[in-house]
């Protein structure tokens, strides 16, 4: 999916239009059954917390109130991190044309 210049599809690089039009209807699909689940389980448990789907297969999620406090602040400034890291790589990739990977310093 990449382009001649080593960089992903984005609104600022474009490319966009070659990506699979089945698969944005399976990502819009996904989105829409994950988001009626957890409405449905916000109208009928009250303790329902939001984003929590209940999946957790190796059991980190901590059972004591303090440590999912912990545990929740956590993910969401990592969520957060993680989507302005992502924002930065399209803007660099936009700003200096070419794709994050091969504005790194070092080769492997």
């Amino acid at each position: 999916m990449v382009d001649a210049m080593d960089r992903n599809p984005s609104v600022l690089n474009g490319g966009l239009d070659r990506v699979n039009p089945l698969f944005w209807v399976a990502i819009l699909v996904a989105a829409g059954a994950i988001d009626l689940i957890q409405i449905n389980k916000a109208n009928h448990d009250p303790d329902y917390t939001p984003g929590d789907l209940g999946f957790d297969p190796l059991g980190l999620f901590p059972k004591d109130e303090a440590g999912r406090k912990t545990m929740l602040a956590k993910e969401l400034r990592n969520g957060r991190l993680a989507m302005i890291a992502i924002a930065a790589f399209a803007a660099q990739e936009y700003v200096a044309g070419s794709g994050v990977v091969d504005q790194v310093p070092f080769s492997a």
